[in-house]
């Protein structure tokens, strides 16, 4: 059964705008989360540094903080974020629109997001939105019981926020990365794709039901692996989250697998028609490929072509 909710005209739980906290050096124990600058270095997301109580500031609840970098000011706590850096089986996301005038904030635990909120500067302060309630709401219904959801963000013109996620119930017992144990008979998966508008606060558009396209879905919107070539000897160099090879042409290779997963996986997404102009658009791009003249134009040119890829699921309504 094909259960569907829509979100249009729900109201979003709306926080009060965030004050300034304090000025001056960040409590102690606290650092700037990696990986949370906006564009322009102005701003980003503060937390504690270690679970290590001692190393806390007095009082302090482990909160997590929006800061204006350059003047060293705490903008405001931000709600139901509670994240300490380097926090085993945990993850904070923050990914800002171009302008760095807004941010959204993802905490998740071992097996899916926990939090989803929307930061938006407004004066000294800055003004939350939690959207992680609705989302696992219109989940839970669509699955028709609760359970555990992964969500991936983009922010679109005109002041939209693009949201697609997915969710399973059950124990997620010998699940891996994009994968779920299919041993798990009585589990059940669903998806959710919605825009939300960042002037008016509301859903403009959003649908969730169930699906049996987990594995396919999880390849397209999870962000694509980043290969380093290094020599065997080297591999201790490779930084964190980086998949080291060990040339350029096993980097063609790893990549060209990549793309191929995305392409096939368009079909879960794709109307048919559109996914037949996606594939004479293949062809002939293949061709362009194969006709570079060194492995490293080849590997530039399939990362760019598994992104165009990936863009088409994005902007597609469609829902399998």
């Amino acid at each position: 059964m094909r259960l569907v909710v829509a979100l249009t005209s729900v109201s979003v739980a709306l926080l009060l705008i965030s004050t300034a906290a304090t000025t001056g050096d960040w409590p102690k124990g606290y650092l700037v989360h990696e990986n949370s600058e906006s564009p322009d270095r102005q701003f980003g997301v503060v937390v504690p540094g270690s679970e290590d109580a001692d190393e806390k500031s007095e009082g302090s609840d482990g909160a997590n903080y929006l800061a204006n970098l350059k003047t060293h000011e705490l903008l405001g706590k931000i709600a139901d974020a509670d994240y300490v850096e380097n926090q085993k089986h945990s993850n904070l996301n923050v990914i800002w629109s171009a302008d760095s005038k807004t941010c959204v904030v993802e905490q998740e635990a071992r097996f899916g997001f926990v939090t989803i909120s929307v930061l938006q500067l407004k004066g000294t302060g800055f003004q939350q939105t939690n959207l992680g309630r609705r989302i696992e709401k219109a989940l839970a219904a669509a699955a028709d019981e609760e359970g555990t959801g992964n969500a991936w963000l983009r922010f679109a013109p005109n002041n939209k926020l693009l949201v697609r996620a997915l969710y399973y119930t059950g124990a997620p017992n010998g699940m891996v990365v994009g994968e779920l144990d299919g041993r798990d008979k009585n589990r059940k998966i669903a998806r959710f794709a919605g825009t939300f508008d960042l002037i008016s606060k509301k859903w403009s558009e959003s649908e969730a039901h169930k699906t049996n396209h987990w594995d396919a879905l999880y390849d397209i919107y999870a962000e694509d692996p980043v290969f380093v070539v290094v020599s065997q000897e080297d591999q201790s160099k490779v930084p964190a989250n980086f998949i080291f090879v060990s040339s350029e042409e096993k980097k063609a290779e790893r990549l060209d697998e990549r793309m191929n997963k995305v392409y096939k996986n368009l079909r879960v997404v794709l109307p048919p028609a559109r996914f037949a102009k996606v594939h004479q658009e293949q062809v002939a791009w293949l061709k362009k490929r194969d006709a570079a003249k060194s492995v490293e134009e080849k590997s530039k040119l399939t990362e760019e072509r598994t992104r165009a890829l990936r863009d088409l699921a994005w902007v597609t309504r469609t829902i399998n």
